[in-house]
């Protein structure tokens, strides 16, 4: 490898959120892809990942395999084979190497104070995930949802290395407050959220008002809670059971949001203000979604603030 080029390397897996195969394996497969746009990187080759139960058929495999296939595709990558095993439960995932010049990597460190803090998909395909899985929903009901999370980032990051950003992190099994945090952590900053500047998908905030939500959701919210200080005071109407029968707060269900573990979610960049119109511009004509949520603060570091 030359020393102005160098290699990334991510690998990400998991069970379906769909009853589609091919969609599934899409999402899947943009998920693991999604990794190595964070870092401003090019996909280069991906490696499929299969767990599957033999009494599914090869049928519906071929079908996820597929949608995986494709989508590696249309990131300009190629599939170089991968491995299989039997397994009780469907898991499908992908290992991606990519490749990127050093002085062009993206760390999800080095926000700054006063940054903008921009994220390029909506929230909540976690809570209708778990609502279409107890039958809640059917699949129909959140389609436009799972066609956003199989939809690449790499239009966003190309935007985001065009013209220049501090700092990326992809938003998934630790949802928006939890991947928020680690960025922070590693900037030395702070961050103020406007609460209602966050994007969510359609029906999300009625779900969770109902308590349709999966554990991950609720695990998210136990570990990330005390990043918000008292941030609080203002949504707590009581409790509500854990699993473990502990009281935890009443949260409102936009700020429970917040918390909901994102599959094949989409960027939360950090971006100097003068360079913010720019960033907006760019990534809309280049069909990514672009929601402005907030801004880095001088507060103590990985803390963050509501309003």
């Amino acid at each position: 490898m030359a020393d102005d080029l160098c290699l990334v390397q991510t690998v990400d897996f998991f069970t379906p959120i769909v009853d589609d195969p091919y969609l599934f394996g899409a999402i899947a497969a943009a998920n693991a892809l999604s990794d190595v746009y964070a870092m401003g990187a090019r996909p280069l080759t991906a490696m499929n990942l299969v767990a599957w139960p033999a009494e599914l058929g090869s049928d519906a495999l071929a079908e996820v395999l597929c949608g995986g296939y494709d989508k590696v595709t249309e990131a300009g990558a190629e599939m170089a084979g991968g491995h299989s095993i039997e397994d009780k439960e469907p898991k499908f995932g992908l290992a991606v190497t990519g490749v990127a010049r050093p002085s062009e990597i993206v760390y999800n460190g080095g926000a700054k104070a006063g940054d903008a803090l921009v994220l390029t998909k909506r929230l909540g395909i976690g809570v209708l995930a778990s609502a279409l899985k107890n039958g809640v929903i059917g699949e129909d009901e959140m389609r436009a949802a799972a066609d956003e999370a199989a939809a690449l980032n790499a239009a966003a990051a190309a935007a985001m290395k065009q013209v220049g950003v501090h700092a990326c992190t992809d938003v998934s099994g630790f949802g928006l407050a939890g991947h928020l945090g680690e960025m922070l952590d590693a900037s030395g900053v702070g961050a103020r959220l406007r609460l209602e500047d966050v994007p969510l998908h359609d029906g999300v905030l009625d779900l969770i008002a109902r308590s349709v939500y999966a554990g991950g959701l609720r695990n998210n919210r136990d570990y990330v809670l005390p990043r918000f200080g008292d941030a609080f005071g203002s949504t707590r109407g009581g409790t509500a059971g854990r699993r473990d029968g502990a009281p935890v707060p009443d949260l409102e269900p936009r700020v429970l949001a917040l918390f909901d573990p994102q599959t094949s979610g989409g960027l939360l960049v950090a971006v100097e203000a003068g360079r913010l119109a720019t960033l907006l511009d760019q990534m809309r004509e280049a069909g990514a979604g672009a929601w402005v949520i907030g801004v880095a603060t001088g507060d103590a570091a990985g803390t963050i603030s509501l309003e």
